[in-house]
């Protein structure tokens, strides 16, 4: 049996160095050979939104640039999770993809819910592709036109604001006016933007939280008052809006929305779309399109948009807790 032992150890070692040499070639057939299907981009929210909007722009252009078909795919529903947890289940081989916003990511985790799909367990963070500041805006007839007077205004008369829904970054952002300012305000919840704004005009509430695509042209008509950004910084398309930042130093709230892919997603798959998408996203015509959209193009690194994730999962969770917010 001696006589073997050292052929045996020789045939061992030689067998554990081809298993390893085959894994290596492997994994980098599959680099070389990605992508060699159609990958899907799975959009949690219905069609003709700001996010199917977007998915649309960078799906085309990142099929360009892939040489490949890249599809988007609607699947509405709990607040985008339906197709988390679609693309949770499916291989982690860089072909599907889901279409994430910031509520997904930061807000409907801390929401109190039985059975409640764990996105961060599930998925790991690709690229953070658009921010979104939202906008403050009041009734023309409101005698107030900056942050300042609203804060004075609430200690003689009531306020009220409005949002897409209880469980929104709109939300939040009402709420965290509301604790830096120290004052009160009602908030009024709704299904959706347009039916808060059609509120706005008529008088119902005081002020909205929306986006500058839905608020901007009626304020130039003089319909509405911008009085505000949520953004750290004044938004580059209405430089004449002050950040609330201004008033109340440190406050930033933007929206913001990115794409992911299931946990396990090899390294170089994930290296790959990353740096298509930036492509995708440096250029003049998709960052023009962009703009007109109300959107601040972003990219860089999965790291970036982890920590993006990981900071402001933190910092909304607090408010979150402390107002108690709950699904509508």
């Amino acid at each position: 049996m001696r006589v073997f032992a050292r052929p045996c150890r020789i045939l061992s070692l030689f067998s554990a160095l081809c298993v390893s040499t085959a894994l290596a070639a492997a994994s980098g057939a599959q680099a070389q050979t990605y992508p060699s299907k159609t990958i899907s981009l799975i959009v949690g929210y219905s069609p003709g939104g700001q996010a199917d909007a977007l998915a649309r722009v960078v799906a085309r252009r990142l099929g360009e640039t892939l040489n490949t078909s890249v599809i988007v795919e609607n699947k509405p529903g709990a607040n985008g999770m339906i197709a988390a947890q679609l693309v949770a289940q499916s291989p982690a081989d860089g072909y599907a993809i889901l279409f994430v916003t910031d509520a997904m990511a930061t807000i409907d985790p801390h929401l109190p819910s039985s059975g409640r799909f764990d996105l961060a367990a599930s998925m790991e963070p690709l690229i953070s592709m658009a921010a979104a500041p939202l906008f403050l805006a009041a009734n023309k007839d409101v005698p107030a036109s900056t942050v300042r007077e609203l804060v004075e205004l609430s200690k003689t008369k009531d306020l009220s604001f409005g949002t897409s829904g209880s469980t929104t970054p709109h939300r939040l952002a009402g709420e965290m006016l509301q604790k830096r300012g120290n004052f009160k305000m009602l908030h009024v919840p709704y299904k959706g933007t347009s039916a808060s704004v059609n509120d706005l005009l008529g008088g119902q509430i005081s002020l909205v939280f929306g986006a500058a695509t839905a608020l901007e042209p009626l304020a130039s008509a003089g319909k509405i008052k911008l009085i505000a950004v949520t953004s750290e910084k004044r938004y580059p398309q209405l430089p004449d809006v002050p950040a609330i930042s201004e008033t109340f130093e440190g406050f930033n709230l933007v929206s913001y929305l990115g794409l992911m892919v299931p946990k396990g997603t090899p390294a170089d798959v994930v290296a790959t779309l990353n740096k298509e998408v930036n492509r995708v996203l440096s250029n003049a015509e998709t960052r023009g399109w962009m703009e007109k959209q109300g959107m601040i193009p972003i990219g860089g690194s999965s790291a970036d948009f982890r920590k993006q994730i990981e900071a402001d999962y933190k910092s909304r969770g607090e408010i979150i807790r402390e107002v108690g917010m709950t699904p509508d």
